[in-house]
């Protein structure tokens, strides 16, 4: 059961400059061997995150008021593609992640898309095992499709242990 203190909504501008101290929080749980430390800084571009404001494809987490969390998403191989979710660690394990994944499954559905897509760490528990939990499940993409190229470039800059994970949307 979803927390009444949380919320899922669309990302205002104003939200905007939050996010990539979410960010920055969120990735520092990693182990280095997986995200060398030069990525652990990196945030998305404020450009990227104005776009999908704009595009509806970015949503935020609130936890008591307060943003805690964040989904971008993007169209990937004709699919609603997770590109980025983040929740601040101060407020992880209340359904924060699961708010979100549900918020896109319903927007996948709402725009017609056969699948939710999504890259991650294959062996972190807040990772694939949590999507798997989520009804997402392991697959190959076909080699020259642009997911297959995110995970080749995913690796080309040092992430390790990738896979593709897919939920077929109802």
């Amino acid at each position: 059961m979803l927390d009444t203190r949380i919320a899922i909504r669309p990302a205002r501008l104003a939200d905007l400059p939050l996010l990539a101290d979410i960010e920055r929080r969120a990735a520092a749980l990693f182990p280095e061997s997986d995200l060398p430390p030069a990525l652990r800084g990196a945030v998305l571009p404020a450009e990227a995150l104005a776009g999908a404001q704009l595009d509806g494809l970015l949503w935020v987490a609130e936890d008591e008021g307060r943003v805690a969390g964040f989904a971008l998403a993007e169209i990937v191989d004709g699919h609603l593609h997770l590109a980025e979710m983040d929740v601040d660690p101060d407020h992880a394990r209340r359904g924060l992640g699961a708010a979100l994944l549900r918020r896109l499954v319903v927007e996948a559905a709402m725009r017609g898309h056969a699948a939710l897509t999504l890259t991650t760490f294959a062996h972190l528990p807040w990772n694939a095992p949590f999507y798997r939990r989520h009804g997402f499940q392991d697959f190959a993409p076909d080699a020259d499709s642009q997911l297959a190229a995110r995970l080749r470039a995913e690796a080309a800059a040092g992430f390790r242990n990738r896979v593709a994970l897919r939920r077929v949307i109802d």
